[in-house]
């Protein structure tokens, strides 16, 4: 008499791998808040007069740019361990899959530019 395999072994692998998922999102999260934290810290502690020079000057594109990048990616991070994949549709357009994800990362990444952009006129 051979075992018949459980109908339902194949759902307890889905949530095990979605476990992990949202695991390593978090830790990833995790990782880009401290490294962010971080790499503002450093900045904020360099006593060459040159590299002060430099950031103060061109503090939108040396700090600010970089960080934008960690947020947006913060942002679309949290956005799939909260609500899941992401899908949406922009003027007609349907992303979903792993399109989705980037064009998502895109759009925050150049509101929040665009943000640091219209704040920061010198």
């Amino acid at each position: 008499m051979t075992e018949q395999p459980d109908k339902y072994s194949h759902l307890e692998t889905n949530v095990d791998n979605q476990q992990l998922k949202n695991i390593i999102s978090w830790v990833v999260v995790i990782i880009l808040t401290l490294f962010g934290g971080f790499c503002l810290y450093n900045l904020t502690n360099i006593e060459d007069d040159f590299w002060k020079n430099l950031i103060s000057k061109q503090f939108p594109v040396i700090v600010a740019l970089p960080l934008a990048g960690l947020g947006a990616l913060f942002i679309s991070l949290i956005l799939r361990i909260s609500a899941g994949p992401i899908e949406f549709e922009l003027a007609g357009l349907k992303f979903k899959g792993g399109a989705a994800p980037i064009v998502f990362w895109i759009i925050c990444f150049l509101s929040i530019v665009l943000s640091i952009q219209l704040l920061w006129q010198t």
